[in-house]
């Protein structure tokens, strides 16, 4: 994730995947972190994957810095290079996309989410994909 290797969306194909922008700067990113947490933690791997992205261009030291001082548990992904995906930046932050198994943008969240915000909302996508 930290290796310089390119990330595309399709790589995460066949499981669910909460995608977090984040920044350094931004405190309600880190207000959602402990839920970010709990959502990666609480999930079997093959059904959800969480992922950070930087919103920030950082090296990845810096990135890993963060990571280790904020206590993130899930994948963070370096933006160099930037990985490949269907949007572009978002506006503000927190932000959170929601993918589901085949790779299509179901929900666009702004603002911080909770753990409890996160896992309605994944109950709600996964019956409408049924």
């Amino acid at each position: 994730m930290l290796d310089g290797s390119g990330h595309q969306l399709k790589d995460y194909q066949g499981k669910w995947l909460v995608v977090n922008f984040w920044a350094d700067w931004c405190s309600p990113c880190r207000e959602e972190i402990p839920d970010l947490n709990q959502l990666y933690s609480s999930t079997e791997r093959n059904e959800l994957e969480v992922i950070g992205i930087s919103y920030d261009p950082l090296s990845n030291e810096e990135i890993k810095q963060i990571v280790t001082d904020w206590g993130i548990a899930y994948p963070v992904i370096a933006t160099d290079p930037m990985p490949i995906l269907p949007f572009k930046l978002p506006n503000s932050l927190p932000a959170n996309y929601i993918f589901n198994p085949k790779g299509e943008l179901m929900a666009k969240l702004s603002g911080t989410q909770t753990y409890e915000s996160l896992t309605k909302l994944l109950k709600t996508l996964k019956k409408k994909s049924q």
